[in-house]
């Protein structure tokens, strides 16, 4: 009996990491949001450099879920349970390396003016995609394969968006033709943050009712 209980201690600290690691990676996401409306080279800078936080999350759920796994046997639910908590966590590794791939494509950026349609239109992509993070984690925190099926349908708008960035952009002169090659990468960039986010929601419905999603 004791074993069992010190088992779910570990299965709910491994837990409780997952989410204090999903509020540090929509920080950043937050972070990155802000950095691109700006144009803020220093805050892009630093999120390069704290990208190692996010890393070492994945390390230690990692860790902790392997030993949970090959000390206690888990059986059903629980075995679901941990496997889930690493991919989840992988999946928001991945999307905070979106966040420092959007910096990194700022640094040619400085010097340029958005335009009011760059920054609305890229500022709703980064809402839209944060929305599917956040709807993500607080699937797998209710255990809901319905809130995880919504954020398929989220993502149609994230995708219709990046088209929007890719098809109708329209430069006034060459000299702007760095601007929208950095543009054009950040939309593909949060397109990919809101796609970790549907995997997760994947992840949640099979960890509720142990059926893979297409």
């Amino acid at each position: 009996m004791k074993a069992r209980k010190d088992f779910h201690q570990q299965l709910d600290e491994l837990y409780l990491e997952l989410l204090r690691m999903a509020n540090a990676t929509m920080e950043v996401l937050e972070r990155t949001r802000a950095a691109f409306r700006d144009v803020d080279m220093e805050a892009a800078q630093s999120i390069i450099e704290g990208d190692d936080e996010i890393d070492g999350y994945v390390t230690r759920i990692d860790g902790e879920g392997i030993k949970l796994l090959a000390r206690q046997a888990p059986v059903a639910i629980d075995l679901r349970t941990i496997v889930i908590i690493m991919r989840i966590s992988q999946e928001l590794e991945r999307a905070a390396d979106n966040c420092v791939n959007i910096s990194k494509a700022m640094e040619n950026m400085q010097g340029y003016a958005l335009s009011p349609w760059i920054r609305e239109n890229m500022d709703e992509m980064f809402r839209w995609a944060i929305k599917i993070i956040v709807g993500a984690v607080n699937a797998f925190k209710e255990r809901d394969p319905d809130m995880a099926e919504e954020l398929t349908r989220m993502d149609d708008t994230v995708d219709r968006i990046n088209r929007e960035f890719l098809t109708t952009y329209d430069r006034e002169s060459e000299d702007e033709t760095e601007l929208v090659v950095r543009v054009v990468m950040t939309a593909r960039f949060l397109e990919r943050v809101a796609d970790h986010g549907v995997n997760i929601g994947k992840e949640v419905r099979y960890m509720v009712t142990g059926e893979f999603a297409d």
